[in-house]
């Protein structure tokens, strides 16, 4: 279940897939960084952020050891299928933080 804080970290600003009312789906970069990265130091870090494309530069790790085992996989997900769709927020923010050297 999302928690109201990292939603509004996480996919309000970073997620084009967010829309209201599904709190029910974590997709698994959500799950990574709401485990690896204390809500307060988050937001602080988050702030800073840029809403930019991704730059991909992480893509084969993430793709590895996150997206991997996220649920959106067993229905498809349209950017790990390589279909011309952009990765989740949690992604973006994932990438960020190894940009950063967060995690």
């Amino acid at each position: 279940m999302k928690d109201e804080l990292h939603t509004r970290l996480i996919c309000k600003p970073f997620c084009e897939f967010y829309s209201a009312g599904k709190d029910s789906m974590l997709c698994q970069t959500y799950k990574f960084v709401r485990d690896a990265v204390p809500v307060g130091k988050l937001s602080e870090i988050l702030e800073h952020a840029q809403k930019t494309p991704p730059s991909f530069a992480f893509d084969a790790f993430i793709k590895a050891h996150i997206c991997a085992a996220c649920s959106f996989r067993v229905d498809g997900c349209d950017y790990a299928d390589g279909l011309n769709s952009p990765p989740c927020g949690g992604y973006r923010v994932v990438e960020f933080l190894k940009e950063q050297g967060i995690i």
